[in-house]
């Protein structure tokens, strides 16, 4: 019996592009909240200089209690994942970081990056696209940082029909994330990246290299195709 054949990626994973945003409102002193980055994937056409489909997108915080005025505090308040890591790896007591973080991330430096999103279009689910993505976001907005700190837990339960799905949606997650070198800190089912190490940079580049082996549409005739339909009136 022979296997089947793997399912073709929706589009070619060479015109992803990542596009990287910064917020900072008009009386932002750099105190006040920590920096938040959105981070957009999508099929880029370059001959059109278009996007052409949402792949997915990403939230994170660099978050630094020397920056930041009430770290524990500005965090706490945000939905999302950020306050129930910001409640894992912050001391309130304090408002820094917690002593036992140093050995799950670089002991010296002062900034976390913190995941607080990440959505992937569904057509794009199950390849393992969403993991890469994150880690090329994660290399670049992380520079710098101590390490990077999510909380593995599904936002969409669209197909969740009861406890026990979403149980095993987030122990899938557990897994992908602890692929690019995450580790669970606590028993808070936060996990925690160690930027100072080399990871990261290990665990991407076989990760990259089994989606590219994946069947999906040829870049020139994809772009090809593209052209053809803008040119139909």
């Amino acid at each position: 019996m022979t296997a089947p054949e793997p399912r073709a990626l929706p589009g070619p994973v060479s015109a992803i592009r990542l596009t990287y945003t910064c917020e900072q409102s008009w009386w932002d002193t750099g105190e006040d909240e920590p920096e938040i980055w959105h981070v957009a994937a999508d099929l880029y056409d370059l001959e059109g200089d278009t996007s052409v489909e949402r792949v997915g997108g990403f939230e994170f915080y660099r978050a630094d209690p020397y920056a930041t005025r009430d770290l524990f505090g500005v965090l706490d308040g945000y939905d999302g994942d950020v306050g129930v890591i910001a409640e894992s790896i912050l001391d309130p007591s304090t408002g820094h970081f917690r002593d036992d973080l140093d050995e799950y991330a670089e002991p010296f430096g002062s900034g976390m990056l913190l995941l607080n999103s990440a959505q992937l279009a569904r057509p794009w689910r199950g390849f393992g696209v969403g993991a890469v993505l994150a880690g090329k976001a994660i290399a670049r907005l992380g520079a710098g940082a101590r390490g990077a700190a999510c909380y593995p837990s599904p936002l969409d339960r669209t197909g969740l029909k009861d406890d026990a799905a979403h149980d095993r949606a987030v122990s899938a997650l557990q897994r992908t994330w602890s692929r690019l070198g995450f580790r669970p800190y606590r028993d808070h089912g936060v996990y925690v990246l160690n930027l100072g190490t080399t990871a990261l940079s290990e665990a991407l580049p076989p990760l990259t290299e089994r989606i590219e082996a994946l069947p999906q549409p040829d870049r020139e005739e994809w772009e090809a195709g593209l052209a053809r339909e803008a040119s139909c009136p």
